[in-house]
């Protein structure tokens, strides 16, 4: 397991939460997943529900819940909600299961913020009450805003939930009084009035309320046609409510990355990871982090990033691929190597191929390995990575070694690894 900050990560992150970030290590997550439109259309479905990509028919949702066996694992209300509605109960779930690896993730003195509208928010505080316990719910917050359209059948729809809990009663918090722009005094005796210098404009200093009205303009210069963008004014609330400076944020699902630039903005360390299962050119960063390297390029410049995106990875050139391995297994590369690529820190020595390993890459790796002067003796396992895969060949001599030598042989793909 690794664990860098300052860090953008690319694949599913429930995976990158269980395997890249210590448990009880981030201070504040801020979370705007897919919202649940209702609009899933028919297509590919690849044994993984996936709300990003909106791809699997009713028929597939169905398949999804009983492939998975998670009807062992719901709570009674979703396996209720499955009978007829098999596209919503998996949308849950897939919520359920990342957010359970929120928690085990964020510190005990941390925070936790998920963004959620209309179709789905009381379903999603069923979640987070279950996870979190519903007395560790601290706010209910409203974000209004005046943009979209409006219709005559109903309300106009203008605002969304984000729901904030803690870990413990022992959460940071950081109240700071804010500008509150009144008209005229009617209605506050006694109470002390500013005037803003720069726009003549009259108000009173007070304790902010979970009712917050923010828009960021179709024109202004902060937004960058991304579908999701939220405003960093949003983002800058929350960051300053609940972190200090130094702290780590994390952002599951960091789209065109706005959490993450307000927290470098604020002296914050961070962590985004996004899925983006758009179309992209072939060795071309997914579209998400190129609108963030767009949006800040000396940002993007000064982070890391990771690929935990099979087809990423199936496309390395062989020195990439051995790096990913190594980055992967938090192995160090000796030198000279000597026939070995990476040391883990437990020991253990690493290959990594990206083409089909046969019976004598095996038989030269073993030997080296035993030779090698930076890998603790008497050596009892080897892992060894194929981009590609193994042949029967190789497989037969895993026995072999093992009956001869002792000596445990991991033979793994990519593929294998991020499951």
């Amino acid at each position: 397991m690794s664990q860098n900050t300052n860090t953008f990560y690319h694949g599913d992150c429930l995976f990158i939460l269980k395997h890249d970030i210590h448990p009880e290590s981030v201070d504040l997550i801020y979370l705007d997943p897919p919202f649940f439109t209702g609009k899933v259309q028919a297509g590919k479905w690849k044994g993984e529900w996936n709300p990003e990509a909106m791809e699997v028919s009713f028929e597939d949702s169905k398949r999804f819940w009983k492939d998975k066996g998670i009807s062992e694992h719901a709570p009674e209300w979703m396996k209720h909600i499955a009978i007829k509605r098999p596209d919503f109960a998996s949308y849950l779930y897939y919520m359920m299961e990342r957010l359970q690896a929120c928690h085990k993730v964020l510190k005990k003195t941390g925070s936790i913020y998920l963004h959620c509208d209309y179709r789905a928010s009381h379903y999603l505080k069923m979640i987070m009450d279950e996870i979190f316990g519903y007395d560790r719910m601290v706010n209910e917050v409203i974000w209004a805003y005046r943009t979209g359209g409006a219709t005559k059948g109903r309300f106009g729809r203008k605002h969304d939930t984000i729901f904030y809990y803690s870990k413990t009663d022992k959460r940071t918090f950081n109240l700071e009084k804010e500008k509150s722009i009144q008209s005229h005094h009617y209605g506050y005796k006694n109470v002390p009035y500013y005037v803003d210098p720069n726009t003549g404009q009259q108000f009173r200093w007070a304790l902010p309320r979970d009712v917050w009205e923010l828009t960021m303009g179709t024109g202004t210069r902060e937004r960058v046609g991304y579908p999701t963008q939220k405003p960093e004014g949003l983002l800058d609330k929350i960051i300053r409510a609940s972190s200090n400076e130094g702290d780590l944020v994390l952002d599951p699902f960091c789209g065109c990355g706005t959490t993450v630039i307000v927290a470098h903005k604020l002296n914050r360390r961070w962590i985004g990871i996004d899925i983006d299962t758009s179309a992209r050119e072939k060795g071309e960063l997914p579209t998400a982090f190129n609108v963030i390297r767009n949006r800040s390029g000396e940002l993007f410049a000064q982070s890391s990033y990771v690929s935990r995106e099979l087809s990423e990875v199936l496309e390395m050139s062989p020195k990439g691929f051995e790096d990913w391995v190594n980055e992967f297994y938090n192995a160090n590369k000796p030198y000279p190597d000597k026939g070995v690529d990476g040391i883990t820190v437990e020991g253990i020595p690493i290959q990594a191929k990206t083409y089909l390993i046969k019976y004598p890459v095996l038989s030269e790796f073993v030997t080296n390995a035993k030779l090698h002067p930076n890998v603790p003796k008497p050596v009892k396992k080897i892992i060894v990575a194929s981009q590609t895969g193994f042949d029967d060949s190789a497989r037969k001599r895993k026995f072999e070694i093992k009956k001869t030598y002792g000596i445990d042989v991991l033979l793994i793909t990519p593929e294998e690894m991020l499951k």
